[in-house]
């Protein structure tokens, strides 16, 4: 095992010819971060030459800087006294301590302070495969898709996004791969490849388990199925019975579900909707009850009612489109054979939507249902 360890090790450093040159250690003020904030200044302001060069220097820096990782681990590990550890972490690193090994020891420490010592189960080979993936730079990645698509470079965008979003378990900002698959399903929809727009959607939602990997419905989907074939079934019900914590997919359920009806898909269509109406009422509740801990939801209408006191938060429900969400869902519930929950969703968006375009619009709505 160990003699297979030494093999391991040179594969891997020969594989980037490290054998060949000697990297210097990077200069704190030239590191990849540094040209990727600057890359973001220059971004929000406006100067997308700029920014599209300084991304690509911290593509450049970031490798320079694995090179060096990789380098350093290499001469830390070569010595024989070293190598008869085996693939032992916790070995290796008692080692290392012991010859004062400084620049392996940072290393380690480095990326022990975003992994855990688990994760690497105690196998320097898992550490040096981890080290090796962060040649990427999905956050610069992502940056230039975003600069190629002002430029109007479709495909050299499409290029960095899908580059971003292969990376991104290497993200600084875990949660940032949402926003990768936001802007790469907003190319594909500018490219009008729908099939791609669709699965990147649905790559959004996927984390959330209310459908499953095999497109069937997870258990709270069957729930409200269930729940909603009853006839005593109401809106004010169901926002009683069912939460949903899935703001970072809400987007992409809203997205979904004018997708999938476009298509006259509604059976698809009623779930993303329904699924994003649930979310939307969760995240609005809970802002809600930061502001009243006593308060308790009771009915939909009152509901309306008490968020309409909080200007910040009925902005930030126009922001999302969350009053047109509601509006589309009491549409589509009505088409869909659940007249009476839309019209009761309509009557209760008439009386008390915080936006004035979305209260007229559901009145006249319902009034056309008269």
């Amino acid at each position: 095992m160990k003699k297979l360890f030494v093999v391991f090790i040179i594969i891997i450093f020969s594989a980037y010819g490290i054998f060949a040159q000697n990297p210097q250690k990077p200069d704190d003020s030239v590191l990849s971060w540094r040209y990727m904030l600057e890359a973001q200044i220059d971004y929000e302001y406006g100067r997308y030459g700029n920014a599209v060069k300084n991304a690509d220097i911290a593509k450049q820096k970031r490798k320079n800087e694995i090179d060096w990782v990789l380098f350093a681990m290499n001469q830390a590990l070569k010595s024989p006294e070293v190598q008869k550890a085996g693939d032992n972490i916790e070995e290796i690193t008692k080692l290392l301590k012991k010859r004062n090994s400084e620049n392996a020891l940072i290393i380690l420490d480095s990326f022990y302070s975003k992994y855990s010592k688990e994760y690497f189960s105690n196998s320097m080979s898992k550490f040096l495969e981890t080290a090796r993936k962060y040649y990427a730079y999905p956050e610069a990645d992502y940056m230039l898709g975003n600069l190629y698509i002002l430029e109007g470079e479709y495909v050299q965008a499409e290029k960095y996004l899908d580059a971003a979003w292969e990376n991104c378990e290497i993200l600084d900002i875990p949660n940032q791969k949402y926003e990768i698959l936001y802007k790469m399903s907003y190319l594909a929809n500018l490219q009008k490849d729908y099939d791609k727009y669709e699965k990147t959607l649905q790559l959004i939602i996927a984390d959330d388990g209310y459908i499953t990997t095999t497109g069937a419905d997870g258990s709270l989907l069957r729930a409200v199925k269930q729940s909603m074939e009853r006839k005593e079934m109401t809106i004010d019900k169901l926002f009683m019975l069912y939460r949903s914590h899935s703001y970072d997919s809400l987007d992409a359920y809203y997205k979904l579900a004018d997708f999938y009806l476009e298509r006259n898909e509604k059976e698809k269509a009623v779930k993303m909707a329904t699924i994003a109406n649930l979310t939307a009422f969760t995240r609005l509740y809970d802002a809600v009850k930061e502001r009243d801990m006593d308060y308790k939801y009771t009915d939909f209408l009152s509901y309306l009612e008490k968020i309409g006191k909080y200007y910040d938060i009925s902005e930030w429900g126009s922001k999302n489109g969350i009053w047109k969400g509601y509006f589309k869902y009491s549409q589509l519930l009505i088409e869909c054979g659940k007249e009476e929950m839309g019209k009761e969703l309509l009557s209760a968006l008439s009386q008390y939507c915080p936006e004035d375009y979305w209260r007229s619009m559901a009145f006249r709505e319902l009034l056309s249902k008269i």
